[in-house]
């Protein structure tokens, strides 16, 4: 077996070897990425990378990509990988090439891009990531090692039940505009210096994370003033639709009551139906949900009146979607909503040789920025 990197020539066929791989869970989902594979990754940045392992027919048996983005931590720019998208078949020769060949590109991509640190994001619902990666190892055998970093949840909102509590009166929801650009900006740099691995610093790192996603307008921010006209809280709603497609295969029992849950709500205008699978209908229908990014709220009812403007104004049809760091209290799904919770982990990758890093030292005050529409 051989080694390669991708091209823009190897796209339809990673395209169909990444739809052979369902996402586990509650409910197993088939990822496609229509396309362009690696449309999603310009989202992060302009630089990444993708692994190919090919056997001797040229098929290819193994994928691994990392992404590299720069971020601000302890005051300066630090540029970080992302390890995402591997997958490896079945074939037991490709498996261990790939663990043969997992660490040499691993520490070639740190010293060719300066990288300073290797994340990873593991689905906890999925044993095979975690026997795969996480489990305990013998030290002496040369193997990345995963340290957990912080623990987080994909949350996805359906509707609000009827005792929920009204919007705030003291906070006015605005949209964007050129008016409350200099007010949102200067909020959300002024956030995000508490989140480690922050993708917004300064002006400019703000606008290009805007630039990145298409489609969003500085219109599509919902901005919560106060009576003293300063920001409290925002986010911005956005979907990606056309760049990765969430098609459900089939339910679990607990996914399936949950949907069913959701249908008979529905009926009273109070969820959001998610979409019928494959396993029942024979028809590939993706899942309909924006996801919620740039979230920062000074307080918990902020939020709340942030997610009721967010979706009155979201079409009838789709759910909202973001993530959550276990101690960030501001972003908890309220009580009032019909959530579900999808638990992950960030973890740090590091080479069997160096030491583990320093930021991974307990500290529930700064939790990093993550983002969902760079995860899934």
């Amino acid at each position: 077996m051989k080694l390669d990197i991708a091209t823009w020539n190897d796209n339809q066929e990673l395209i169909q070897f990444y739809k052979e791989f369902p996402l586990k869970g509650l409910i197993d989902l088939k990822i496609d990425r229509n396309q362009d594979y690696f449309a999603h990754y310009n989202l992060h940045s302009n630089l990444f990378r993708t692994y190919l392992l090919r056997d001797f027919e040229n098929k290819i048996q193994a994928t691994a990509s990392f992404v590299f983005r720069d971020t601000f931590f302890e005051g300066q720019a630090k540029r970080v990988a992302y390890a995402t998208d591997l997958r490896v078949s079945s074939n037991r020769k490709a498996i261990l090439e790939w663990a043969h060949h997992f660490l040499p590109v691993m520490q070639d991509v740190m010293k060719e891009f300066d990288v300073s640190s290797i994340f990873s994001a593991i689905n906890l619902k999925d044993p095979t990531a975690l026997n795969t990666f996480v489990r305990p190892r013998n030290m002496k055998r040369s193997m990345p090692r995963y340290y957990l970093y912080r623990k987080f949840n994909i949350v996805t909102l359906h509707g609000q039940f009827p005792w929920a509590k009204p919007a705030l009166d003291s906070i006015k929801i605005r949209q964007g505009s050129q008016a409350t650009l200099d007010a949102l900006m200067n909020y959300v740099i002024r956030r995000s210096q508490y989140r480690p691995f922050a993708s917004v610093w300064d002006p400019d790192s703000f606008m290009k994370k805007i630039e990145r996603l298409p489609g969003l307008q500085l219109s599509d921010f919902l901005i919560a003033f106060d009576a003293q006209d300063k920001v409290r809280g925002c986010l911005a709603p956005w979907s990606s639709a056309g760049i990765m497609d969430y098609v459900p295969l089939s339910y679990s029992l607990q996914g399936h009551n949950f949907r069913q849950f959701l249908k008979f709500l529905w009926l009273f205008r109070l969820t959001r139906r998610l979409s019928k699978p494959v396993a029942s209908t024979g028809f590939e229908s993706r899942l309909q949900f924006r996801h919620l990014t740039h979230v920062f709220a000074d307080n918990e009812d902020v939020f709340e009146s942030l997610l009721m403007n967010a979706w009155e104004n979201t079409p009838s049809n789709e759910f909202l979607l973001y993530a959550h760091t276990e101690h960030d209290y501001r972003l908890r799904s309220p009580r009032s909503w019909i959530a579900a919770h999808l638990p992950q982990a960030l973890y740090s990758v590091v080479p069997p040789l160096e030491d583990t890093p320093a930021f991974l030292h307990p500290s529930i005050s700064m939790n990093p920025e993550i983002e969902s529409c760079y995860l899934i």
